[in-house]
């Protein structure tokens, strides 16, 4: 993989939700949260994201977002809820609560900036006295002149309010901060207004789970979900890490599409690799299954021929018996007269 592969999907970080008091691990999250609250299906704007995917995505440990997880449900900027069986973390943004802390925190800002112009501008009001009192009432008739009809400004021009002030920078931090249709904090499109913004991906309808490249309907997704258990149920405290259930679903989507497989043929030939004693220890993901499919498939049709092949030698053997000791007792039979 090449240095321009690894740059290829960057993160889109909103600067601002620093101010909020989150951090940069809470920002981050919640940068990255309004990116997927676009482009779920759920009409209420629960997408369900796992502790890999977000490692994957954002690079944070677990420590890092469990901490800012605390911090963003805290300021009640982020929603979380269980569903479905097994259970799953879902996430929603309260997109009010952002809105009201945002507006909050530019109208602490635009306060700051008026006060210190006020400062300024008493300053110079006081240094301009002071010269008044040196230079006597020529230099304050000037001085005078000069403040009413070109007052001090750095680009020389006209003097602009707090308020103009405010308006254009917060227009052009906005207008910054939106450009791109992969940044997250993107404002979203009113229906029936505008076109909607081009997706990073191509739109899946039938996806129930899609990280990039990766992606795979529900039926995949469950059985990804069943093959973890699996492993996980077996393995006990010795289990790995939970995997990338996005990635899992595609490869099993891909062993459907491509090799013409069936999610119950998957499962059968999973389930006994996961018994076998040799190839329990080889076969703990879909990618591995489907690289040794045929010969574990072979394997499992010779193992389960063999039993039955002996079984009849045995009960031919055991036939052979009962005739031959029917046969023996016949000729030692002897007759009294």
């Amino acid at each position: 993989m090449s240095i321009i592969d690894l740059m290829a999907r960057p993160i889109a970080f909103n600067r601002a939700f620093v101010d909020l008091g989150l951090g940069m691990c809470g920002a981050m999250m919640l940068s990255q949260s309004l990116y997927w609250r676009t482009r779920t299906r759920n009409p209420d704007g629960w997408f369900y994201k796992s502790q890999a995917e977000w490692q994957d995505e954002t690079g944070m440990t677990r420590r890092e977002q469990e901490t800012a997880r605390r911090r963003l449900t805290k300021a009640g900027f982020l929603q979380e809820e269980r569903k479905g069986v097994p259970a799953r973390l879902y996430f929603r943004v309260n997109i009010e609560a952002v809105e009201a802390a945002l507006k909050e925190l530019s109208s602490s800002l635009a306060e700051n900036a008026n006060q210190e112009c006020k400062t300024n501008k008493n300053s110079s009001l006081a240094e301009s006295a002071n010269q008044e009192c040196t230079n006597g009432a020529t230099s304050m008739a000037e001085s005078a002149n000069q403040e009413c009809t070109n007052p001090p400004d750095s680009d020389g021009g006209k003097r602009q309010s707090i308020t103009e002030i405010t308006t254009e920078t917060t227009a052009e931090i906005t207008a910054e901060r939106s450009s791109g249709p992969d940044r997250p904090d993107t404002p979203l499109a009113n229906s029936g207004e505008t076109e909607p913004e081009p997706s990073p991906e191509p739109s899946r309808p039938d996806a129930a789970i899609q990280s990039g490249r990766f992606w795979g309907t529900q039926d995949d997704l469950d059985l990804a979900v069943w093959m973890w258990d699996q492993l996980a149920e077996q393995l006990g405290p010795d289990k790995p890490r939970a995997p990338n259930f996005s990635r899992w679903a595609n490869t099993i989507r891909l062993m459907r599409e491509q090799d013409g497989r069936e999610h119950r043929h998957i499962r059968i030939l999973y389930d006994w690799a996961r018994q076998h004693e040799f190839w329990s220890a080889n076969i703990q993901s879909p990618d591995k299954l489907r690289d040794k499919w045929s010969r574990l498939a072979l394997q499992r049709k010779t193992e389960m021929r063999k039993p039955a092949a002996d079984q009849g030698l045995d009960r031919a053997a055991e036939l052979r018996k009962i005739h031959e000791q029917r046969m023996s007792s016949q000729h030692g039979v002897t007759y009294e007269h």
